[in-house]
């Protein structure tokens, strides 16, 4: 077994440990599309992957892989073919099945380990992570499915007017107070209304905390939002209904 640092170990230690027993008791996570287009369902996937700090990559029409390096670094002496580096990744694949006008999506997960020139890939059987993707898979279809107008009718053209005008404000904000922020103290913010931040800079995370606000804000026709404000319409949702992004990330929370 590779030599893995203490967190990748912990992260792992579901996978390397489980029984086959265990193995059997579990099942994959999956939703029924019920009539729903699996085009759209894989594309709003793509989005959940985004928030948690996965790159989407689509190799054909009905499999979409998310994936993104847990850890990275050298083990041995410095080689021209780059063998002496250890690379774990982690791998959720949505696979789309469509037979006689029933659609499903599936997920499986795994964690890639790149070592001397060879790759073990270790699936990912942590139950409380296959909750959290399968909590994805059903937030998802129920969000497509639902017949409530998008949050932006009435007020925009478009969904697109909608997110431009917000990122535009978001940016004019960060502008004016960026001097006062860290990016442990906006990272907070981020966490305190079911948000991760996706980027270490100070100012992208201000950006992504403020367009999150906005769109929310201007929706609603509140053109100066504030995170106290968010967190208190937040708290008062079904917990079900509560924004939680980037639980595809292997480590993730959601505030309650």
């Amino acid at each position: 077994m590779p030599y893995l640092s203490h967190g990748l170990r912990y992260f792992l230690v579901a996978a390397v440990l489980t029984t086959p027993q265990m193995m059997q008791a579990q099942s994959e996570p999956s939703v029924t599309l019920n009539g729903l287009d699996g085009a759209a369902v894989l594309a709003a996937l793509a989005r959940e992957c985004y928030e948690a700090g996965l790159a989407p990559d689509m190799p054909s029409a009905s499999i979409m892989d998310c994936s993104g390096v847990i850890e990275e670094r050298t083990i041995g002496g410095d080689s021209p073919d780059g063998e002496s580096r250890l690379v774990a990744t982690h791998r959720v694949r949505f696979t789309l099945l469509e037979r006689a006008g029933q659609g499903r999506v599936g997920a499986e997960a795994w964690t890639e380990i790149e070592e001397l020139g060879s790759v073990i890939e270790q699936p990912v059987t942590s139950e409380e992570y296959l909750r959290r993707v399968q909590r994805v898979l059903t937030t998802v279809v129920a969000r497509l499915r639902s017949r409530e107008a998008p949050p932006w009718a009435g007020r925009y053209d478009s969904e697109q007017a909608w997110h431009l005008d917000a990122h535009v404000r978001a940016v004019s904000h960060c502008d004016a107070n960026l001097s006062g922020m860290t990016a442990e103290s906006v990272a907070v913010q981020l966490e305190s209304i079911g948000l991760r931040a996706l980027d270490e800079d100070t100012r992208d995370r201000c950006e992504q905390l403020h367009t999150h606000l906005f769109e929310w804000g201007l929706a609603r026709g509140d053109a100066s939002p504030t995170v106290a404000e968010y967190a208190r319409y937040r708290a008062a949702l079904p917990a079900e209904q509560r924004t939680c992004a980037g639980l595809l990330a292997p480590s993730a929370s959601c505030p309650q």
